[in-house]
């Protein structure tokens, strides 16, 4: 999990829409490295099923297939828990991934897996969205890693990056949209740009639904019918 979450700050926020649900923040996730290693990938455009066995060390983020980590964290939750009347979400650095049968053939890195337990990815908000298109041509022919550190001072506030403080006005909205899937029977995103809800794509649409802060009103109702109702 990225040192600039602050699972408090997120707790208080979501309470706000959802003030009659009770929030609880628990310990660390504890998980065996070995079996991580089982939902990790190896080939990004190989199918789960198809990986390679022997890894490619040569990546320099480690993928990991969202779904196969899904199941894998569902196991470890307590029998007591898995149930509709709980939401669970993990937050983590791992980099998730889901594999796109219907376009390209090939993984794509995740921001969020919805469903039980629904997974950010700390990374993927960071690296799953794409930057402003100004910083790749900038990067054509120059020595990226050496240039790396100038080519963020120069694009300074357009998107986010490690231990940066929005990453927790992040979180809510992906705790918001992990929520909202339950909500709208697995149709959590809004179309509209001002909304938490908005599935971004990029790292400036990202940023714009952090400054608004805001639900639309179509989500705001129907956050406080279920309030209502409860």
């Amino acid at each position: 999990m990225s040192a600039a979450l602050d699972a408090k700050a997120m707790a208080k926020e979501i309470a706000k829409v959802f003030p009659n649900c009770k929030i609880d923040i628990k310990p660390p996730f504890r998980y065996d490295d070995s079996m991580i290693e089982q939902a990790r990938i190896t080939e990004t455009k190989q199918p789960f099923e198809k990986q390679p066995k022997q890894k490619n060390d040569s990546m320099m983020i480690p993928l990991y297939d969202g779904f196969v980590l899904q199941r894998m964290f569902a196991d470890m939750i307590s029998s007591e828990e898995i149930s509709l009347a709980h939401i669970h979400i993990i937050f983590t650095n791992l980099l998730t991934c889901t594999f796109n049968e219907e376009d390209d053939w090939r993984y794509h890195g995740r921001a969020i897996i919805c469903g039980t337990p629904s997974i950010v990815s700390t990374t993927g908000i960071i690296e799953a969205l794409a930057k402003p298109r100004e910083f790749y041509i900038s990067q054509l022919g120059r020595m990226v890693v050496a240039d790396n550190g100038i080519m963020k001072k120069k694009f300074a506030g357009r998107f986010l990056d490690y231990d940066d403080d929005r990453i927790t006005a992040a979180g809510i909205n992906y705790a918001l949209q992990a929520i909202f899937f339950f909500l709208t029977d697995g149709n959590p995103f809004c179309s509209n740009k001002d909304c938490r809800l908005y599935n971004a794509h990029l790292q400036e649409d990202l940023i714009h639904t952090i400054e608004k802060g805001i639900l639309c009103n179509h989500h705001k109702d129907l956050a406080n019918n279920f309030v209502r109702v409860r």
